[in-house]
């Protein structure tokens, strides 16, 4: 039986902290922006937008170079905690499409879309679906490129910027990868960089048809297979399968402190419904709730056990707003909201009301 072909779908979120920012404030958009502290602050650039990039600014830069290279950027001082938020969606989404997900960096990710059966056109169909959840849950723009390896899905989706998707076709993978230069690979060493070019071979297509012992002369003789393994697309490590989580919590501090309670049932009811959205995935069910109300002068807690388990967005956001309720009385000085899920269990099939009696022997 012929071997299926894989299916890698790189996702490119880069720049994904810039990106967050933009979906918190669209009047961001277009603008040259920074992140990593306020106008009058000290520390270094976190992250720049493209407007921002073109006149010099870059990551790790001291701010206030960034601001003499760019004066007229907006500077966020951005948030890990949401950043982090955002992050745990983002794979969250990933997650609805396929278990096996990976994560390399905040602004990348991976995912095996390899169909169950031979013949469908489902990787590019859950590839559409992918962009369009990104983009109309959380307001972010992602590059994609789709193809049997790694290496080919990581330069397809450099190729499909701004906010594309590129398809290597099957068949097509090693012309597409033969006209790339050496440096597409990514992590290769300078040194071996500088090697292969003085050895005259400066593509992947070049050096995936070296002769063998010109190849060795170049970089070695350990790095050599593991050079042209890496240049064909083969040997790469499968995307790893995403263990179930052992509970999951989402929290959130309440920055207005004029919120009412139905502002923050409203809270409690976006928690509710990000927790499920992450449980989903694993098909799981949680055995208990717990919804927790934080003020200064402590913290109030409310929890619940479901025999049959919980699950589905709706079912979870209406149970924790129901706990909430008696917690939010009153509702002034709270600081924060937390959503929690536990006790997490593959569902059980309900008893049934009149089980079938065996006969007396």
């Amino acid at each position: 039986m012929r071997e299926r072909s894989r299916s890698i779908l790189h996702v490119d979120l880069d720049p994904f902290i810039v990106s967050v920012e933009r979906s918190l404030d669209p009047s961001l958009q277009g603008l040259p922006l920074v992140v990593g502290g306020g106008q009058a602050g000290s520390g270094f650039v976190a992250a720049a937008s493209e407007e921002a990039r073109r006149d010099g600014v870059r990551v790790g830069q001291p701010l206030a170079q960034a601001r003499h290279l760019c004066p007229g950027a907006v500077f966020r001082p951005g948030s890990l905690d949401t950043y982090g938020r955002v992050g745990e969606e983002v794979t969250a989404v990933l997650l609805s499409a396929s278990r096996r997900v990976e994560r390399p960096s905040a602004d990348e990710a991976y995912v095996d879309l390899t169909p169950d059966r031979s013949g469908g056109p489902r990787p590019v169909r859950d590839t559409e679906i992918i962009r369009d959840e990104l983009q109309r849950r959380l307001g972010l723009d992602a590059s994609l490129g789709l193809a049997s390896s790694r290496l080919a899905a990581r330069i397809a989706s450099g190729f499909a910027k701004p906010r594309g998707l590129l398809v290597v076709l099957p068949g097509y993978e090693l012309s597409f990868l033969a006209r790339q230069p050496v440096s597409a690979l990514g992590d290769l060493p300078p040194h071996l960089e500088s090697a292969l070019e003085r050895a005259g071979l400066a593509t992947l297509g070049q050096v995936a048809e070296a002769d063998d012992d010109a190849l060795t002369r170049a970089v070695g003789p350990l790095a050599a297979p593991r050079l042209r393994a890496a240049v064909r697309g083969e040997g790469e490590e499968p995307v790893v399968l995403a263990a179930p989580p052992a509970s999951v919590q989402e929290d959130a501090v309440v920055r207005d402190r004029h919120t009412d309670a139905d502002g923050l049932e409203e809270m409690v009811d976006a928690l509710a419904r990000r927790a499920a959205r992450r449980l989903k995935p694993f098909h799981l069910v949680a055995r208990v709730l717990t919804v927790e109300v934080r003020r200064a002068s402590g913290a109030g807690q409310r929890h619940e056990t479901f025999d049959h388990g919980l699950s589905g967005e709706d079912s979870i956001a209406a149970q924790a707003r129901s706990l909430v309720t008696e917690l939010l009385e009153p509702a002034e000085g709270v600081r924060s909201l937390l959503v929690r899920l536990s006790r997490l269990q593959s569902p059980t099939a309900q008893s049934p009301l009149f089980p079938v009696l065996r006969p007396a022997r």
